[in-house]
């Protein structure tokens, strides 16, 4: 997490000059994979967000002299539980750096595993690879995947083998998006073809969000068009798209027109120079109050480099006329709200249920958990597929606390659910609750319940409260945490007798 300072007093927030506020990051917009020269991998991404973080300094400075900055990045505070599994075995420690960004979603290049075989999708080499990083410790607490399709295969092999390849993908691989480019992959004249009105439909259905390549305010209007027309006919599901590069349009109110579609968001990286403010300035004046939950940041690595801290800095300085909150928004809330729907993945098996809530000393137990787990999975008894992390309901992003006062982003850091693979295949989803009102409650929750928690947006005031009644009405009470650490461990041993 970015951590920044008042410069000045800012009254009319409630801030004061040398408050320090933490700042939760997400890449929505980045590679991996090889395209020619182009070469990334999780530890490459790692690097550059270290690279990203010196140059921020750097440049801020040339700011704060000529009294530019409103805010002054000043440090870097990795999240304790990605920090503890990266720690928890040797050849990971290395890799624990880069911490500006907290989370990233990834999906491949125009690559060169594409059409390794002419008889199969596309990208489904490139998808395989994608998953293989995202979804296993230590890189699943900072990677999420998103597949990537060729919408021309729905012509030469028939529209099912894009569904298949998306039903592969998000229940077999979990992944939890999908990247298009209609200049690389030829589609641009064929954006309303029924390979994409397949593809939008089967994303909307498994609630994926899409991003797609736009490089100007044409490609924007083709793809409202087609959100128009599909949400137009009955029984058709709509999904949420978001315009990589914003159209390269800042300048043009059609883009804005676009933006106000509830199912249509844009993306920051390659907006540069006097445009960065432009986004920024017309995104406020039309589309509403509503305007910073529409924008998400993103860099394209590795094509883009440290230019999107042109973006940071901006949000940053005097010249932004929002609020911490809408800085929040654009820097990572809007895009955890998009992909934030809980990990699913139906090659496993499930682990029984169990619910347990300790009463006492709900902090020390959440952590004694956490070591548990975190060491188990350092070991090779357990994998990590996923972290997610709750966030908040409704559209405003929560106002941000200083660190004196428990700097509070909106990210609820002791409500998140743990997706863990045991050596047998066996998938349990372990959702660990700290509540305000003194007790931890730990659940392992049925596929069932998952979907519950999908329709809840992943967010604590959202919730289906049928699963949190559920939950606490039949949990098993205990009062000491070792209790519940141990009654944890014995279940999923019990539950995973042919764990090797």
């Amino acid at each position: 997490m970015l951590i920044i300072e008042a410069v000045v007093d800012q009254p009319e927030h409630g801030i004061k000059k040398g408050d320090r506020f933490r700042l939760y990051i997400v890449d929505a917009h980045h590679h991996m994979g090889r395209e020619g020269t182009h070469r990334n991998t999780p530890i490459g991404a790692y690097d550059f967000y270290t690279l990203l973080w010196f140059e921020l300094k750097k440049m801020s400075q040339h700011l704060l002299e000529n009294e530019e900055l409103l805010f002054e990045p000043v440090s870097i505070k990795p999240p304790k539980l990605p920090t503890k599994l990266f720690s928890s075995r040797k050849s990971w420690r290395k890799m624990n750096h880069g911490w500006m960004v907290d989370r990233t979603i990834v999906f491949p290049y125009s690559d060169d595993y594409a059409k390794s075989k002419i008889d199969e999708v596309a990208f489904k080499v490139s998808n395989d690879k994608i998953a293989g990083w995202t979804t296993r410790a230590p890189h699943s607490s900072r990677l999420i995947g998103f597949l990537r399709l060729d919408p021309s295969d729905g012509k030469t092999f028939g529209l099912d083998i894009l569904e298949d390849e998306i039903d592969r993908c998000v229940d077999y691989l979990g992944l939890r998006g999908i990247k298009l480019h209609p200049i690389s992959q030829l589609f641009i004249d064929d954006i309303a073809s029924p390979s994409m009105r397949t593809i939008f439909h089967k994303a909307g259905t498994h609630s994926l969000p899409i991003i797609i390549d736009t490089r100007n305010i044409r490609t924007v209007l083709k793809l409202k068009s087609l959100i128009d027309t599909m949400d137009s006919v009955k029984d058709m599901v709509v999904p949420k798209i978001i315009l990589a590069h914003a159209g390269m349009s800042p300048s043009d109110t059609r883009l804005y027109e676009s933006l106000c579609n509830p199912n249509i968001y844009c993306e920051t990286s390659s907006i540069h120079g006097l445009d960065v403010p432009l986004l920024f300035d017309m995104a406020q004046k039309n589309i509403g109050s509503n305007w910073s939950e529409k924008i998400l940041f993103g860099t394209d690595y590795s094509f883009l480099s440290t230019q999107a801290n042109e973006v940071i800095l901006h949000l940053l300085s005097r010249n932004f006329n929002g609020t911490l909150s809408d800085i929040q928004s654009i820097l990572g809330g809007n895009a955890m709200k998009l992909v934030q729907t809980p990990y699913r993945r139906k090659s496993a098996s499930e682990i029984s249920s169990l619910r347990i809530t300790c009463t006492r000393s709900p902090s020390k137990t959440r952590h004694l958990l956490e070591n548990e787990i975190v060491k188990s999975i350092g070991n090779g008894d357990l994998d990590l597929q996923s972290i997610d992390l709750m966030v908040p309901g409704g559209e405003k992003w929560p106002q941000l606390q200083p660190l004196f006062s428990g700097g509070f982003n909106g990210i609820h850091f002791r409500s998140y659910l743990l997706s863990l693979k045991s050596t047998n295949d066996i998938l349990l989803h372990l959702w660990i609750r700290e509540s305000p009102r003194q007790f931890l409650s730990c659940a392992i929750l049925s596929l069932d319940e998952i979907e519950l928690m999908s329709e809840g947006a992943f967010s604590p005031q959202r919730l289906n409260s049928i699963l949190i009644d559920s939950i606490l009405d039949t949990s098993e009470i205990v009062e000491s945490p070792q209790i519940l650490v141990r009654r944890i461990q014995e279940h999923i041993l019990k539950s995973t007798p042919n764990k090797s």
